[in-house]
């Protein structure tokens, strides 16, 4: 039992620190306008961000960390920065990006007037 318990405990660890890597998309009709997102990771500290439809931001290069399962981009909270301002000047908040290791892929959570969507983006 003790191994099994183990080997469990080791194959948890491992999963908690693979992070996710190259390109994931996909979209989502809500009031009958079709939202659509991309994340693209450069590499362990770099991503590209996109969302199109009633919006539209498109920055490459934000910097960011993995925190758990949540992905944090780590300037959005400053002026001048290509994510900050888009979601600004659009009247967007980004509510949060969460990585889910078990199915690889990424659900974008945003709030646009009085709507919540959550895109969910599959790894391409």
């Amino acid at each position: 039992m003790f191994i099994v318990d183990l080997i469990k405990f080791l194959s948890s660890l491992v999963l908690a620190v693979q992070t996710p890597s190259g390109s994931y998309s996909g979209s989502k009709t809500v009031f009958g306008e079709t939202i659509g997102a991309t994340v693209v990771f450069q590499n362990e500290q770099v991503l590209d961000f996109a969302i199109s439809g009633a919006f539209a931001l498109n920055c490459a290069g934000e910097s960011y960390v993995v925190n758990g399962n949540e992905i944090v981009m780590s300037d959005i909270g400053k002026v001048g920065d290509c994510a900050h301002d888009a979601l600004d000047e659009n009247g967007v908040t980004l509510t949060n990006i969460l990585y889910d290791l078990t199915n690889d892929q990424i659900t974008v959570s945003v709030k646009y007037s009085i709507a919540k969507i959550d895109l969910v983006l599959l790894h391409n």
